[in-house]
Parts: C-alpha cells; structure tokens; sequence
C-alpha cells in the first residue's frame, strides 16, 4: 500500500513538473488553437500641437490716397493671408503595438493537452498589466484619442463703410469721381476729431455725466471705421494643428508636413517640418532579441516585455530648431523574455517595463 502511494505521488509531481506556459508571436499561431490568451505590448505615439496665428490684411477701397490725403505710409498695400507658428508642445501617448502580439498558452504535455490556470491582467487596448496577479489592476492614465476639431478660417468680411454718397444727385446729377469721395471721407474724420477734442475739453457745456465715455468710445470707433477706407483692416485668429507620429526603429527623420508663411501647413510648398531623433539611449548590456527570435520561435515558461529607450527629439522648421527635449519611447528599446513560472509580475503599460517581480 505504502508503496502504491509513492508511485502516485511520483506521478502527480511528474506531471506538474511537465506544466509549462507556452508564448508564441501571434502570427503562428494555428487557426484552431483557442486554449490560450493573446496580449499586446505597447508603443508610444508622439502628438505635437502647434498654435498657429493668422494674419488676414485687407487694403481699404481708397488705400491708394492714403499717403496724399493723411501722409502716411503705414497703411495694407495688398489683400493678404500669413501664418505663423507662435509655439510648439508635444505629448506622448500609448497605444497596443499591432506588431508585437503574442499567445500565451498551457499545457501539461502535448498528448493530454490538460490545461493549467493564467493570470493574466491586460489593459481596455490589450497590453499586458500583469501575470501571476490574484487582482485585476487599471489603467492609471487612460489615453483618449480627441478628434482634433480646427476652427473654419473665415475670411476677413469686406469693409463695414460709412454710407458716402457716391453720387451726387443734386440738381445737376453730377457724380463725384473716386478721388472727391475719398476728399469727402477725409473731411468727415475732420469733423469727427472736432467733435472728440469738444467732448474731452467740455466745450460742448453739457454734461452728459457718465455717458461722456460711451460717447468718446462710439467717436473713436467711428474714426477708425473711416482711417480703415484708406489704412485697411487686419485681424488675428489662433488656432491648434496637431500632428501624430509613430516613432520606428531605423528611422530617426521624420518629415511630417510643410510649412510657409502664406499657406500654414502643407503638402506641397514652404520649409519642411522634421522629427529628429539622437541619443538613443539603450542598454548595450542587455541581449536585444533579434526579429527572427521574437517572431519565429516558441518560449517555454517566458513573456515578452520592453525596456524602452531614452531618446532627444528636436523638432526642425528646415534649419532652425523650433523644439528640443528628451522622450521615452518603448518602440526604440529591447525586446526581452523574462521567466514567468512560479512568478508574478507588473507590467508599466506605457513602455511595457517590468515594475515588480515576486518569485514564489
């Protein structure tokens, strides 16, 4: 008897000695195989937000008197649109690596095929949070990818004008010329500014108490409304333009767009935007899995995870830096395995770095 129980002991710690995980790369696994659990590492995607400022400039219908009949030369010449980049800010954000997915499985031999449990804890995406775990952990900063809604560039409206007669309809139906309504505008400002100088020195002898104010404020605007016939109108509007790019090992350069003073970003003319990476930060002591080993072989007992790397990111407007910082991109790292049998690990689910290891 005592010996019948030493064979079944002999056989149950033979067979628990045979449970393993098995980990593969997802794009071998047989179509059929549903025994097991697929997990994600992930990347980091580099969001730059530039703020732009438009400029729209709009002649006025009689710029072209303005240095004879107000002496100046400070006044819009042409009808035009520019833009310029004001200031740049970048985020980083984490998604699951469509790349890098792999199928953890178990078994106990391959002719029972008796399963064994897994505990394994993955975020809303599918990246792994942790293995070995009694506890499901979430996701401490959850990325929300915002449509980024760009304001509609209006265009300057056309010039709100005091109403001038442009023709004379007197009796003798003559009609003024170009350069009389223009004279006229003039002589209108004159008496504008007569009637400002008499509100502000109280010649008028009325006190108009606190509506004084109001009414120099309504003179003034009426004043500009005229000088604008001849100095033109401008107006700004700021907006945000972002752009998302996924950093790839073996390409440091990235051309994200074109930019120009009269176009703003673009396909085709003005400087070219750059991502730039260097520095690279790497462990030299750590062994780099190649691509054929990740992809091509299975793993017993071992998971997948990232050590990210360190990299400077100068963003280039052609030759001039525009922005220069260090980031953290788990996509330029290694690929390593870690052993998971009798372990339980936390995963950092924005580079896919090991947190804690506790070995039981």
């Amino acid at each position: 008897m005592k010996k019948l129980l030493l064979f079944l002991v002999i056989i149950v710690a033979g067979f628990k000695a045979n449970a393993q995980y098995v980990t593969n790369y997802a794009k071998n696994v047989n179509n059929k195989e549903t025994d097991g659990f697929y997990y994600h590492l992930p990347r980091n995607i580099i969001k730059v937000d530039f703020t732009i400022e438009k400029t729209q400039e709009v002649k006025g219908k009689y710029y072209s008197y303005a240095k004879e009949m107000l002496n100046t030369d400070n006044y819009i010449k042409e009808n035009k649109t520019t833009y310029a980049i004001k200031k740049v800010d970048v985020s980083t954000l984490t998604e699951a690596d469509p790349n890098m997915v792999f199928f953890i499985s178990t078994v106990i031999d391959e002719k029972s095929k008796e399963s064994i449990s897994i505990n394994l804890d993955l975020n809303s995406e599918g990246v792994i949070e942790s293995f070995g775990q009694s506890f499901n952990t979430t996701d401490s900063k959850e990325n929300v990818f915002i449509k980024n809604e760009l304001p509609i560039n209006e265009q300057l409206s056309d010039f709100y004008y005091i109403p001038i007669n442009e023709d004379d309809d007197d009796d003798n139906n003559v009609k003024l010329t170009e350069h009389e309504i223009a004279l006229s505008v003039i002589e209108e400002i004159k008496k504008i500014r007569v009637s400002y100088f008499d509100l502000i020195t109280g010649y008028q002898e009325v006190n108009y108490g606190n509506t004084i104010n109001y009414m120099v404020e309504q003179i003034k605007e009426l004043e500009n409304e005229y000088l604008s016939m001849f100095l033109g109108k401008s107006a700004k509007e700021t907006f945000t333009q972002s752009f998302y790019v996924i950093p790839e090992e073996g390409k440091n350069s990235i051309v994200i767009a074109k930019f120009s003073e009269t176009e703003g970003f673009n396909n085709k003319a003005g400087e070219s935007v750059k991502i730039n990476f260097s520095d690279i930060a790497i462990s030299s002591n750590i062994n780099k899995l190649s691509k054929d080993d990740i992809e091509n072989n299975k793993y017993n007992n071992k998971l997948f995870y990232r050590t990210p790397a360190n990299a400077t990111m100068n963003i280039m407007l052609g030759e001039k830096k525009i922005y220069e910082n260090r980031v953290k991109i788990s996509q330029l790292g290694n690929i390593i395995l870690v052993p998971i049998n009798k372990t339980k690990l936390t995963f950092d689910t924005n580079s896919g770095q090991i947190l804690s290891i506790i070995k039981e």
